[in-house]
């Protein structure tokens, strides 16, 4: 199928990290142009690049973003409507999971949870949002989790977090709807990368048995699912919280 995303410029968030990456390598596949921001590891986004070919390459756009920084968020959308005029698709990747007991977290860690998942992610969709308000059209894409549907010990803030994020997904997709604006999230279930990895090691046998398809997942497949809901194939869903997760949460 072709997903028509040739030349759509793709800004996407967390790109340095397991899924963001393989989300980009999907969009440059199609010719989008990516615009991959980092906030640490723009080393990975080096060797990342390295990897690719020389069309790819060219495709390809990194930029430094704090979402913690109102100033780097308006710093970071202002350099890519400036080199590209326009954003046509947001992905907000990026995230962090604490696994620890609720009643044993620092108010340090619950602010830090609540402002990586949530409320930081929400702001910088916010200015995303009305650049696409100008456009009159824009698609953007929540990575959400499981977790913010389903329940789990240790993640509490984490989970609260990811079901927030579900909520602004579809209020969002009723208020700008009208405006050409669809909005969506990705739920995913347990996916080989390196964040996930201490949860798998901890995680009893019998866990992924309980899904249908009795494996994680893998970033591509994640990857898939975020292509199909940015593109103009997806012109008639919004407001949708799609799990991927290997019919885990049935």
């Amino acid at each position: 199928m072709n997903l028509d995303l040739k030349d759509k410029v793709v800004c996407i968030t967390g790109a340095s990290g397991g899924i963001g990456m393989a989300i980009a390598t999907a969009f440059l596949a199609e010719g989008a142009v990516v615009c991959a921001t980092y906030r640490q590891h723009q080393n990975k986004l080096d060797a990342f690049s390295k990897e690719l070919s020389q069309a790819q390459k060219a495709l390809l756009f990194t930029y430094h973003l704090d979402l913690h920084d109102s100033k780097s968020q308006a710093t970071c959308i202002s350099a890519i409507c400036n080199d590209h005029t326009r954003i046509d698709i947001l992905v907000n990747c990026a995230g962090s999971a604490l696994e620890k007991p609720f009643l044993l977290l620092t108010p340090e860690e619950v602010q830090q949870q609540i402002s990586t998942n949530f409320s930081q992610q929400a702001l910088f969709t916010q200015q995303v949002a009305k650049v696409m308000l100008r456009q009159r059209k824009g698609s953007i894409v929540n990575i959400s989790s499981l977790l913010g549907k389903r329940l789990g010990r240790g993640v509490a803030v984490y989970a609260a977090a990811k079901a927030a994020m579900d909520r602004l997904t579809q209020t969002l997709a009723l208020e700008v709807g009208k405006k050409g604006i669809r909005v969506n999230s990705i739920n995913p279930g347990l996916v080989a990368t390196k964040m996930s990895k201490n949860v798998q090691a901890n995680m009893p046998s019998e866990f992924l048995e309980m899904s249908p398809i009795s494996r994680p997942g893998t970033p591509e497949e994640i990857a898939n699912a975020v292509l199909f809901l940015a593109s103009e194939r997806a012109s008639y869903i919004t407001g949708v919280c799609l799990s991927v997760d290997g019919g885990l949460g049935i």
